[in-house]
C-alpha cells in the first residue's frame, strides 16, 4: 500500500514539473496601436516625426500583417501629412517576439498605390510593449520606434 502511494506521489510530482510556465507560450499576433517617432533620412540628415501613431493589423491566420503610419511627413517642406499603409508584411513568431519582414511591397496612400516610394528591406519586431522597424520608402531610409498605446 505504501509503495502504491509512493509511486502515485512521484507520478503527481512529475506531472506538475512538466506543466511548464504559461509565460513561455508563444504570443498570437493581434491588432495593436503604437505611438513613437518616425525618422526619415532626408538629404543625409534625420527628419524626425514625433508622436506618430502606427497601427499593426495581422491577417486572420497571423502570417501576414499591415502597418498603417498615420499623419506622416517625409520631408520638412511637405505641406500636408498623409496616412501610409504597408500591406502584406510577413510575420513570424518566436517565443514572445513577432518578427516583421518584407523585401518589396508597394505602399498605399491617398486612395492608391505609390510605386515611386516602393518599400524595400522592411525589418522589425514587436516585443513586449515595443514596436521597432526600419525600411526604405524609395530612396528614403525610414525607421520607427514606439510603445503600445494604453
Amino acid at each position: 500500500m505504501k509503495t502504491n502511494f509512493f509511486i502515485l506521489a512521484i507520478a503527481a510530482s512529475l506531472l506538475f514539473a512538466c506543466k511548464g510556465n504559461e509565460d513561455d507560450q508563444p504570443i498570437t499576433p493581434s491588432n495593436a496601436d503604437f505611438v513613437g517617432t518616425v525618422s526619415v533620412t532626408y538629404q543625409g540628415e534625420p527628419f524626425d516625426n514625433e508622436d506618430i501613431e502606427v497601427n499593426f493589423t495581422p491577417s486572420e491566420d497571423g502570417r501576414t500583417a499591415s502597418l498603417i503610419i498615420y499623419k506622416i511627413r517625409f520631408v520638412p517642406q511637405m505641406p500636408v501629412t498623409i496616412d501610409v499603409t504597408i500591406p502584406d508584411i510577413n510575420v513570424s513568431v518566436t517565443g514572445n517576439v513577432l518578427t516583421l519582414t518584407k523585401d518589396t511591397v508597394i505602399p498605399l496612400a491617398m486612395g492608391g498605390e505609390y510605386p515611386r516610394y516602393t518599400v524595400t528591406g522592411l525589418n522589425g519586431k514587436i516585443e513586449g510593449e515595443e514596436l521597432v522597424f526600419s525600411l526604405n520608402f524609395g530612396d528614403y531610409p525610414t525607421s520607427f520606434s514606439g510603445k503600445r498605446k494604453p
